[in-house]
């Protein structure tokens, strides 16, 4: 018996951020880019349930913070 969750196991996607191989249905896609994400690298917007591979979301955080340190000044 394998240790590894079902959807980790072989399969036909790779993720770009972690190189694992995952089932394709259990795979998920950046809004933003449309890169395949494994549910493990999967960041979530919780409020909207959108999906974002971990560049975009660091990203999105990265403009926020600006917005937010713009605002201050």
């Amino acid at each position: 018996m394998s240790e590894a969750p079902w959807w980790m196991e072989s399969g036909p996607e790779t993720c770009q951020f972690c190189l694992r191989t995952f089932h394709y249905e259990a795979g998920y896609h950046c809004i933003y880019c449309d890169r395949p994400i494994c549910p493990a690298c999967v960041a979530a917007r919780f409020d909207t349930r959108d999906t974002l591979c971990p560049e975009c979301h660091e990203e999105e955080k990265c403009h926020e913070e600006e917005k937010c340190q713009g605002g201050k000044a």
